[in-house]
């Protein structure tokens, strides 16, 4: 079994005491590894969400980011505070200037994915897309994450630039089965399926979960029925 929990989010709003913050994070746990996807962009509602888990950062594998924007790495420095040799997974662009680029990973725990892999060190049911390029904020470069559940797969992306069909195709890089059952997780920004493709997937997919920088919410939710659910802050989601 697959868990995923949201850390940070900010338009669906949290559960119990967990606190709402902009940005994207959620902690993968499978096979008693835990990773963190993206950081967030501050520290403290990200830790104290971690907390809330009843974890602290030593309790972490890795951290995986998915791209150089401040609100998807700027609570990365709370997670070194607490373990300062955690590695930190980040695509090979990642120094290109961009905008709103965000904290900069220390160069020790700097792990840099030149090509699509499994993340055999970690384990081997994590796999991390290749890297690709969006004109978004005047170019912004991104790379995505799937995670094999028992049975599936789940895709996470932290704000999908480049575009969820992008990230689909990189399957067959990564010798993922192409009709394999599918999840997909995360902020899509501005992608929107078209009705026909949302079709065509709808059979595979088994949830969609909807995060924080999604614009077309109401597509979603129209084209996937049962499947679409909100993304919210504190919430733990099986596979």
């Amino acid at each position: 079994m697959v868990k995923i929990t949201i850390l940070v989010d900010d338009i669906n709003g949290s559960v119990d005491d967990f606190v709402s913050s902009y940005g994207f994070s959620a902690l993968i746990e499978l096979d008693g590894i835990k990773v963190l996807f993206d950081a967030g962009t501050k520290v403290n509602p990200l830790m104290d969400n971690l907390n809330r888990l009843n974890y602290t950062p030593v309790d972490l594998d890795a951290v995986i980011l998915s791209h150089n924007h401040y609100d998807h790495t700027d609570g990365l420095p709370g997670i070194l505070k607490g373990n300062n040799d955690i590695p930190v997974y980040v695509h090979k662009m990642w120094d290109t200037k961009v905008s709103f680029k965000g904290f900069q990973v220390p160069k020790n725990n700097k792990k840099i994915i030149s090509t699509p892999r499994t993340l055999d060190e970690i384990s081997s049911d994590i796999f991390i897309t290749d890297v690709h390029h969006s004109q978004d904020y005047g170019g912004i470069q991104e790379h995505a994450c799937y995670i094999k559940a028992k049975n599936s797969y789940i895709l996470i992306s932290g704000c999908c630039h480049p575009g969820l069909n992008i990230f689909l195709q990189d399957r067959k890089q990564l010798n993922i089965q192409m009709d394999a059952p599918l999840s997909i997780m995360g902020g899509f920004h501005g992608f929107k399926f078209s009705n026909q493709k949302a079709a065509d997937l709808y059979p595979q997919i088994n949830k969609i979960i909807v995060c924080h920088c999604t614009s077309h919410v109401n597509q979603y939710r129209q084209q996937f029925k049962e499947k679409y659910l909100m993304g919210i802050v504190g919430k733990t989601y099986t596979f």
